[in-house]
């Protein structure tokens, strides 16, 4: 919508032009090549200039989508709008998922532990120009489940093949927008309504010539590849760590690092393994200046755990709330106290009971409360960040998953900065002992060596790798292969002008 020049009668109100009635949800589908063409092209405008205002969407649809009178198509349904930035959406219960399903992009799902970016916007981009070149979403709609699996592993059908009049290259420029992995489709608005408006000038016929696409696709700020780069043996070893907690055998991992090596992207890869198994993946993280509960990351991890549970059908929520009854005693009315979603989950009252042993029983709960719902056919994950700044409780929390008996399902994952150790005395203690308990994995993350710095930098400018070489042996003696200091040094280089596209 646009701020008309009249202006407003009543002091302090935004008089705005309507931007008109007709969605294109209401549109007759599919549309002929021409005006797919020219309906693109103003779409991929709009969701460019929303891009470069520093906004994602989050929920482009066609019912999101209305038509001036001049046709010009114009975005609409703010609602789950957000500043750009990477986020990375906890997993929820379908029903919860922002955004619409058969619009979705893989990482919006949360089932991937890919960060999510202005480029899910294009991913739903690519879904809507899909419907109205096909008919139909790339996966139609209905059943939640089925959408959400498809998304994250079917290809969909080529739109030219579902419809010939389709041209191939505006098929390839919508198929390109629908890769799963963020790295492989479009990476801004920019580069996809330059192919667009090539398409549309050319008439948009099914004889359409193709092209390069992307060719001028260059990202404002250079991300970090959404997979990790150089580090096949780590993913391994967490993913066989997790498989061996299936079965009881293995109670944790504990990931050591220097601050910027990749720590928490590396446990975020345990995600789609954890929700392949219609498990749990929940997270927190400790902070160096809070150390309130609200700062307490497994305070936020149970309480996120404890959300979950919630959304689950009642029958399935009245046997686990039975079962951490059982497991609970009379710690429940403690766990309660502090905890609002198991107060909400076990109908228990709170009670603390002596506020001056509080701090002792609350680990015990802890580890009580969330033992029974883990189970080898829907595994628990529980990952907290920074370890190094945990207080006394939490660290007991740690310490009795880690020393107590293992439970089929359950994993806790921690991770730590070792350069900080000094300030972390009773940590240090703890890493001494836990490194003698059986099931207990310990992984350290160093820098990259050249290969990986070779691969991280090729794919974030998506060159070759010979090309790449070159360039991170000359950037190597600055950053030692410190993936975060990788990223930085090249965002500085394209600010300055030193590193330019192409």
């Amino acid at each position: 919508m646009a701020q008309l020049a009249d202006a407003p009668r009543h002091p302090g109100s935004v008089l705005l032009s309507d931007a008109g009635e007709v969605s294109l949800a209401e549109v007759p589908k599919p549309l002929s090549a021409g005006e797919l063409a020219w309906v693109a092209a103003g779409l991929g405008r709009s969701v460019a200039g929303m891009h470069a205002r520093g906004v994602m969407h989050r929920d482009i649809t066609p019912a999101n989508v209305v038509l001036s009178g001049g046709g010009v198509p114009c975005l609409v349904g703010f609602a789950l709008a957000l500043p750009v930035a990477d986020i990375r959406p906890a997993f929820v219960p379908y029903a919860e998922i922002a955004g619409t399903l058969a619009y979705l992009a893989p990482e919006s799902t949360g089932r991937t532990g890919r960060p999510v970016d202005q480029r899910a916007d294009l991913y739903a981009l690519g879904a809507v120009l899909y419907e109205l070149a096909t008919g139909a979403p790339p996966f139609g709609a209905g059943d939640p489940l089925r959408l959400i699996h498809d998304h994250l592993a079917r290809v969909p059908v080529p739109p030219a093949q579902m419809n010939p009049e389709i041209p191939a290259a505006l098929s390839a420029v919508i198929l390109h927008l629908l890769e799963k992995e963020p790295d492989h489709r479009y990476q801004t608005a920019d580069g996809v309504v330059y192919d667009l408006e090539r398409l549309r000038d050319a008439g948009g016929g099914p004889g359409a010539a193709v092209f390069q696409l992307g060719e001028r696709d260059v990202p404002l700020r250079l991300a970090p590849p959404s997979r990790l780069a150089g580090r096949d043996g780590e993913v391994a070893a967490l993913r066989e760590a997790f498989e061996q907690a299936l079965a009881g055998r293995c109670r944790g991992v504990l990931v050591g690092g220097a601050p910027g090596v990749g720590k928490t992207a590396l446990v975020d890869e345990l995600r789609s393994a954890v929700t392949g198994r219609d498990g749990w993946f929940v997270a927190g993280k400790f902070d160096a200046y809070r150390r309130d509960l609200e700062f307490d990351g497994v305070h936020q991890a149970f309480r996120a755990l404890g959300r979950l549970l919630l959304a689950e059908p009642e029958e399935e929520v009245a046997e686990v709330r039975a079962r951490i009854l059982a497991a609970l005693g009379p710690n429940a009315g403690l766990l309660t106290a502090v905890n609002p979603e198991f107060a909400a989950l076990l109908a228990v009252g709170p009670d603390p009971g002596d506020p001056l042993i509080v701090q002792v029983r609350l680990p015990q709960a802890t580890v009580d409360g969330v033992r029974p719902v883990a189970s080898g056919d829907r595994p628990v994950v529980v990952f907290v960040d920074d370890l190094q700044w945990a207080g006394r409780a939490p660290l007991g929390f740690v310490d009795l998953v880690l020393s107590g008996e293992p439970v089929e399902g359950l994993l806790l994952v921690a991770a730590y900065r070792d350069s900080d150790m000094d300030a972390a005395p009773v940590l240090a203690g703890l890493l001494s002992r836990w490194r003698e308990q059986a099931g207990v994995r310990h992984l350290r993350l160093d820098n990259l060596p050249e290969p990986g710095s070779v691969v991280m930098v090729a794919e974030m400018l998506r060159t070759d790798r010979e090309m790449a070489t070159g360039l991170a042996k000359l950037i190597g003696p600055h950053t030692s292969g410190n993936p975060y200091e990788t990223v930085e040094l090249l965002n500085g280089l394209r600010r300055d002008g030193v590193l330019t596209p192409g």
